[in-house]
């Protein structure tokens, strides 16, 4: 009865492994596939996942969440140069997953999810050793209102928790941020350096780092 979640994966074969063991559970356990797919099992990381059509077909059967962690990118520049060029096209590719119907959500950067938006709708990196940027993967990126479901609309299902967060609607904790700028139309540039002055937690004010509650 326990729910198999954040499993740790680098590459295809690794989520290859993980589908045959959820295979073999089922058949063990004789569990049905939509027993399975009600746990909404989750594997995290996925950076160098990309896209073998057995695989996806493994992903979908099963709904099994992916969870990316874009700081892994900055460990690309490195793989490319093991193994070559031939990874390009397995490097997080989100949008194609997305367009697959997959469900996908990502991890913050600690506390900072604006960073994580900002690499999946730029596909830019820094690399650890240098102040120099690259972008991998382009065509994978996505626009920033897709990243904002997959922190959002698409979290709370992650979490099992869509009956009471992850969208504005009546019945629904009250949660809530204020932002210092609209993330929606700002240069993306200045995503990463969206600042939070005011949060709101189940219709009550927890953070009020501007007095905001007190201006007219």
């Amino acid at each position: 009865g326990w729910r198999p979640v954040q499993a740790h994966s680098t590459s295809s074969h690794g989520m290859r492994l993980y589908i045959q063991m959820l295979e073999e559970a089922r058949r063990e356990g004789n569990y049905s596939v939509e027993y399975i797919k009600g746990l909404r099992t989750a594997v995290e990381h996925n950076q160098l996942l990309g896209t073998p059509p057995d695989v996806m077909a493994g992903i979908k059967k099963f709904g099994i969440h992916l969870n990316v962690v874009t700081f892994r990118l900055r460990d690309i520049p490195w793989a490319l140069e093991d193994y070559g060029e031939h990874l390009i096209p397995f490097i997080m590719p989100v949008k194609s997953w997305i367009n697959q119907g997959i469900r996908v959500t990502f991890e913050a950067d600690g506390t900072n999810f604006w960073r994580p938006i900002y690499r999946l709708v730029t596909r830019e990196i820094t690399l650890p050793s240098s102040s120099e940027k690259m972008v991998l993967q382009p065509k994978e990126a996505i626009d920033r209102v897709t990243a904002l479901k997959m922190a959002t609309t698409w979290a709370s299902e992650y979490m099992l928790a869509e009956d009471t967060i992850g969208t504005l609607e009546a019945g629904k904790y009250a949660d809530f941020a204020v932002l210092d700028r609209d993330f929606f139309t700002i240069p993306i540039e200045e995503v990463p350096d969206i600042r939070v002055v005011m949060t709101g937690l189940n219709g009550e004010l927890v953070w009020d780092g501007d007095q905001l509650s007190g201006s007219q």
